[in-house]
């Protein structure tokens, strides 16, 4: 039974050993704690995803109409951009051309303008003066 005396040796290398390993975990976590505010947490970037919805009463020949009035926007788009690098001259419009080629075969042009309405295309883009 001399667990419930110890010698004083026993005593003091019992405390030693506990102190240091309280120092140690406090250290731990103090160091934890610098790094995370000096860094921070890196979470993902959240992923947005946007749906259209439509009426349940839509028509197929809605429905294409809708496909070309986006195929439109988007070829549009294209063209306004092959435009421009039209007018530029040396480097700056084999960069362009290297940037829209990127573009392209990437989707980009899908993924910037997912979806046109028909009607929405079909309305003038300046309202009649009165």
């Amino acid at each position: 039974m001399s667990f419930l005396n110890p010698p004083a040796a026993e005593v003091r290398r019992t405390r030693l050993v506990v102190g240091l390993a309280s120092l140690v975990i406090t250290a731990i976590v103090m160091t934890a704690f610098l790094v995370e505010s000096r860094w921070g947490y890196m979470k993902p970037d959240a992923k947005i995803i946007f749906f259209q919805s439509w009426r349940a009463d839509r028509s197929r020949a809605e429905t294409l109409a809708d496909n070309k009035a986006t195929e439109a926007a988007r070829e549009a788009k294209l063209v306004e951009s092959r435009a421009y690098i039209a007018t530029l001259t040396g480097p700056a419009r084999i960069k362009a051309q290297e940037q829209y080629d990127k573009y392209v075969a990437g989707n980009g042009g899908a993924a910037e303008i997912p979806y046109v309405s028909a009607k929405a295309a079909a309305i003038p883009a300046e309202p009649p003066v009165l």
